[in-house]
Formats: structure tokens, C-alpha cells, sequence
């Protein structure tokens, strides 16, 4: 799992959370940061905050998209403030899951599990 987030509590948190579940963790935080280590490390999911400095999740997602080896990584993106509908809209239509903070462990667990057994997502968000 590659986990990137600004929030340094809201990474702990959630990198412990899938450590307490039994997952490999690695962590990013902000986008451009996290693309380096999606081309690196080629994670099974990416959990990715939408609100962020230098790369946002949108600009994540358009930079992943681009990069055959890791577009077909599946995504969850969260967010802790209101995002504009039409975002929040178009992620959950090209099938990627999201999580509003705060979330509970079980709330982050099934959109994890949900998202390794998606087939790959082949949509950029605009």
C-alpha cells in the first residue's frame, strides 16, 4: 500500500491501521512525492488525500494515468473538507473508491479489500 497524505497524524493513523491488518506500507506526503514512489515501489493500492500542497489527488491521478506501468493501480482517494461535486461525482463513476475523514478502521479496510478486487480503473479525472 502506498499512502500519501500531508496530514502527518491523519498518515500515521491510517499507515498503522494497515500495519495492525497486515499490509506493507510506504508513505508520500504530497503527490509528487507519492508518483516517485508509485514508480518505484508499484503498490497494490494507493490511498491518496485529495487536498494537498505542490500536487493535489486530482494532479496525482492525471500524472498515474499517464505511466503505463502504475495507471492500473487502484485508488482510494479521501479528503477531510467539502470537494466539489462534480470531483467527488466523477471519482465514484470511473469506480474509485472514497473515504471521508475521519473514517473508522473499518470503513478504510473495505474500500481497501473493495479496491484489490476491482478490475483496473481506466479513467483520468479532468
Amino acid at each position: 500500500m502506498l499512502v500519501i497524505d500531508d496530514d502527518s497524524g491523519i498518515l500515521e493513523n491510517t499507515t498503522e491501521l494497515l500495519l495492525l491488518a497486515g499490509y506493507k506500507v510506504i508513505t508520500a506526503t504530497n503527490g509528487k512525492m507519492g508518483f516517485e514512489k508509485a514508480m518505484n515501489f508499484h503498490p497494490d493500492v494507493i490511498i491518496c488525500d485529495i487536498m494537498m500542497p505542490e500536487t493535489n489527488g486530482v494532479g496525482f491521478l492525471n500524472m498515474i494515468y499517464k505511466e503505463p506501468s502504475i495507471k492500473d493501480v487502484p485508488l482510494i482517494f479521501m479528503s477531510a473538507g467539502a470537494i466539489p461535486e462534480y470531483v467527488h461525482r466523477s471519482l465514484k463513476n470511473a469506480g474509485y473508491e472514497f473515504l471521508s475523514k475521519p473514517f473508522t478502521e473499518n470503513q478504510l479496510l473495505d474500500a481497501v479489500e473493495k479496491s484489490l478486487r476491482k478490475s483496473p480503473v481506466k479513467e483520468s479525472i479532468s
